[in-house]
């Protein structure tokens, strides 16, 4: 069934996120003693049959050329490490400080706290789910899973520097996070995407084929959605006026970084693919090495840690929302051109 070009999945799919976001806080709620091990298990699941649909519309030779832009790349590398942190940090030191504390919210000390939780979620782009992103929006696939491979590497360099930089602490950022993470996010959903590929293109079935697996990353999504939230809600149980405050810091940070990045590659005459690639690889953070590093080397300070976990639960909505933005922009850019 279709509504002016819309199918109906499309239509409700906004109404099962919300769904699931609901379902994952009442699981947080009523049983929230098994979501942790349910999360350690549930989440790489997910990711993975989120990250392995996109995988098989992509062939190894495209992403190698997009890998060697160093045009693009170099933009990429530009605004994640030199405009990222810094946009972060100074939303979250303007906005708590000249705005929230006035208001005597929170005391200096939470707000002390969850500011240096907002730059945590700020200087690590994302290696995961930005693919995710990346392909639902129709952007350049094999250019995300480039900057993907440049990130995993750079951020283990930058990340300590810019942490010890704008919230004066020292950290240590394990490599072997950062590989685990490649491997179960990247190479592993790529090799499986592949084989897939190679096996099926052929097949006279082969646009059903992905047809179906975009429902198995829709699916999977939604169940993504529902552990995270199991798992990472308790800030919004126990802390709810944390997520309006983080919230609107982390929103204008999303916008304002995805349509610097969108914008500038479109100025650079990127195309719509190119630019919407480049503009997630900028937009999305690593939510997993932001509360990694909040409950290794922040552990005496408990408001940085529930402020991370806050991250993934506004990231998810918010980059929905821009993907949905996205395909209209995009429906545009087809009939112009």
């Amino acid at each position: 069934m279709k509504f002016k070009g819309l199918n109906l999945r499309t239509i409700l799919f906004p109404f099962l996120v919300a769904i699931s976001m609901i379902a994952g806080l009442f699981m947080g709620f009523h049983f929230r003693e098994i979501g942790e091990n349910i999360g350690i298990y549930g989440i790489p699941i997910g990711l993975f049959f989120m990250i392995y649909p996109a995988m098989t519309k992509v062939g190894i030779k495209k992403i190698a050329r997009s890998f060697r832009d160093l045009k693009s790349v170099g933009l990429m590398v530009f605004l994640n490490y030199a405009i990222a942190p810094f946009l972060v940090a100074g939303l979250a030191y303007f906005f708590f400080y000249f705005i929230i504390e006035p208001l005597k919210i929170y005391n200096h000390s939470i707000i002390s706290q969850v500011i240096v939780g907002i730059i945590l979620l700020g200087v690590a782009p994302c290696i995961a789910m930005v693919m995710v992103w990346t392909d639902m929006a129709k952007g350049n696939l094999s250019m995300g899973v480039s900057f993907v491979a440049w990130n995993s590497v750079l951020q283990v360099i930058t990340t300590p520097f810019l942490v010890y930089f704008l919230a004066r602490t020292s950290v240590f950022i394990n490599p072997y996070l950062i590989l685990e993470s490649v491997i179960l996010y990247l190479i592993t959903p790529l090799i499986a995407g592949n084989i897939t590929r190679e096996l099926l293109i052929k097949k006279k079935n082969f646009s059903k084929i992905l047809n179906f697996l975009g429902n198995v990353q829709n699916v999977a999504l939604l169940f993504t959605i529902v552990i995270i939230f199991w798992t990472e809600g308790s800030g919004i149980i126990n802390y709810p006026s944390l997520i309006w405050i983080v919230g609107i810091v982390m929103i204008s940070f999303y916008f304002i970084l995805f349509n610097i990045g969108y914008l500038s590659a479109k100025k650079l005459k990127y195309n719509y693919e190119d630019s919407t690639a480049l503009g997630f690889t900028v937009a999305a953070r690593d939510f997993e090495v932001s509360i990694a590093i909040a409950l290794v080397a922040f552990s005496a300070y408990p408001f940085v840690a529930i402020t991370t976990a806050i991250g993934p639960l506004l990231e998810i909505p918010l980059m929905l929302i821009i993907v949905a933005i996205q395909l209209i922009r995009r429906r545009k850019y087809i009939k112009e051109n």
